[in-house]
């Protein structure tokens, strides 16, 4: 599986990638902080799963994840947030995000989503 984390943040890339390197079936992991190099990345690599932080500038998480929609479909997207609001992650879910999880207190669950997503 091809991994593509999208987040503001080098150090939650970098911590993710700590992460996933532990995790069975993965080949190879892209991290990008911006939506710009998200969306280059996504069409050049077509990775299997995209780790999306909802606090890109300017909504452009929504934008993105509505690219990704359009674009390829078998694609899994995990929401990363550190905002619990229901409405937000059903608003999420709707467009098409697989997963959502607390950018900070669900890390443990990544993994875990990953190898289900690789299952299927």
């Amino acid at each position: 599986m091809v991994i593509l984390i999208v987040d503001s943040s080098v150090l939650i890339i970098e911590r993710l990638q700590h992460l996933l390197s532990e995790t069975e079936n993965i080949t190879a992991v892209y991290g990008a902080v911006s939506y710009k190099d998200g969306a280059k990345f996504f069409n050049d690599i077509q990775p299997n799963v995209v780790l999306l932080d909802i606090d890109l500038p300017e909504n452009q998480s929504f934008m993105l994840l509505k690219e990704i929609r359009k674009a390829r479909q078998k694609t899994s997207v995990i929401i990363l947030s550190n905002q619990t609001d229901p409405s937000l992650q059903e608003q999420y879910r709707a467009m098409g995000a697989n997963f959502f999880f607390d950018k900070y207190h669900d890390f443990a669950k990544i993994p875990i989503a990953i190898k289900y997503i690789s299952s299927n």
